[in-house]
């Protein structure tokens, strides 16, 4: 009762004081920035006591308090804020390759590529087929050629393809799992987002030339050549810094690591790297090559992914449009389903043929449902990217990534402690 009364109080007095301001002053992007902080951290406490993810509360908190439903924080406040998106991807980013140990990796590797293989790339081709399929209910589809149509839908099904390393660390946090299922889904979404991001490029790349976008294929590509190989030999070199100061300095390691992902996330983009795979990077040579330890480095992590998981859903349910959603929900849901049934089959055969354990087999197609930061990217540049049918498009999928944000966290916490690997180790105390 009192979470919800003290989330009906920080309500009110941001109407007032939003009555009384106007603009994205200074002071209006620090409010919103501790208005998301409570709002999201109360919600959250309140969907803990009914037995649900606390990161569905986060985003149901930023869905609310955003430009679609109450307008508490504008969509100009959420702009100004996504340093703070940038800055938590960081860090999401280098705690997921701090936890990826390739040695723990080596038996679930023949796994891991079989399901990228059957699961997230046969997804692709799946999702494609049904909106081609679906063309006569698709106004952006209506007077294209058949050529045009296949491309259009390809480069669609490769962006609902990407999944979310963030949540499945914040739900692997959140409920203290261990163990081979936790390991094989982690490992499965940072793979699986790597070759999203290969195959977008290309798709892209295809689709401008095909529709008439004026893309240089060439300069495309290596402008994806140089977003990877660039972003991992920076993130290589980010890891030895950060390695280099655990073992020299050790003292406030912690906060030398935020201030360097606050560094990336301004600077890489500027220079057309992309901050996930350079902290991701910088995770995996910590873990794996460094001499420093960098469980180190996550202990110190654990108070500083509360308020990133919080502030970082929030934004990322402050963008999902509920009008354009409902708009749209018939071809939204038979994507969605497929997307999941796409997920399920190809999983399920990676592990038949690779002799995967039971555990893995059962749950571990789950883990490649959930979308964020990613999808909501990829789904921006569909949008920006391609004038003559981007802003369409896009409204599918951020339909898709908004059903899969509320629901997906559910479900796959529901696995977690069905598996039994939940509360394996210490859990991180996120909203308590």
């Amino acid at each position: 009762m009192i979470p919800l009364l003290l989330l009906l109080c920080i309500g009110g007095m941001m109407h007032a004081v939003r009555s009384f301001t106007g603009g994205i002053s200074i002071g209006g992007i620090d409010l919103a920035f501790g208005y998301l902080l409570l709002t999201a951290y109360f919600t959250g406490r309140i969907f803990s006591r009914f037995g649900l993810p606390k990161l569905t509360g986060y985003i149901i908190a930023g869905v609310i308090s955003g430009p679609y439903v109450l307008e508490l924080v504008t969509p100009d406040m959420g702009k100004s804020l996504k340093i703070v998106s940038n800055v938590a991807t960081c860090v999401i980013a280098l705690t997921a390759g701090s936890e990826l140990n390739f040695k723990r990796l080596k038996p679930s590797m023949a796994t891991l590529r079989a399901m990228t293989i059957f699961a997230v790339i046969g997804a692709q081709f799946a999702i494609a087929a049904v909106l081609f399929v679906m063309k006569p209910l698709l106004p952006f589809l209506q007077d294209t050629t058949m050529e045009q149509t296949l491309a259009i839908c390809f480069v669609i099904g490769v962006a609902l393809s990407a999944q979310s390393p963030a949540v499945v660390m914040a739900l692997l946090a959140e409920t203290g799992a261990e163990g081979p299922l936790s390991t094989v889904i982690l490992g499965s979404v940072v793979l699986a987002d790597l070759v999203v991001l290969i195959m977008y490029s290309a798709a892209a790349s295809i689709t401008g030339a095909v529709v008439g976008g004026g893309i240089d294929v060439l300069e495309t590509a290596l402008s994806v050549i140089w977003e990877l190989l660039g972003s991992m030999v920076f993130g290589v070199a980010i890891g030895m810094l950060i390695g280099q100061f655990l073992l020299k300095v050790k003292q406030g390691a912690a906060l030398f690591a935020v201030v360097v992902c606050v560094v990336v996330a301004e600077i890489g983009v500027r220079i057309h790297l992309d901050p996930l795979i350079v902290m991701l990077a910088a995770g995996l040579w910590l873990e794996n090559f460094s001499r420093a330890d960098a469980h180190d480095l996550l202990h110190g992590f654990d108070a500083a992914q509360l308020p990133v998981f919080l502030v970082f859903f929030a934004l990322a349910g402050g963008k999902i449009d509920i009008y354009l959603l409902y708009a749209s929900l018939i071809p939204v849901v038979l994507i969605a389903l497929t997307r999941l049934g796409s997920f399920y089959v190809g999983s399920k055969l990676a592990c038949l043929k690779t002799g995967a354990p039971p555990i893995v087999s059962k749950y571990a197609w789950f883990g490649l449902v959930p979308q964020s930061g990613l999808a909501l990217a990829l789904a921006l540049l569909v949008q920006n990217t391609f004038p003559t049918f981007g802003k369409q498009a896009a409204v599918i999928v951020f339909g898709v990534v908004g059903i899969n944000e509320v629901i997906s966290p559910v479900v796959l916490r529901m696995m977690l402690v069905q598996s039994g690997e939940a509360g394996r180790r210490a859990a991180v105390k996120i909203g308590h």
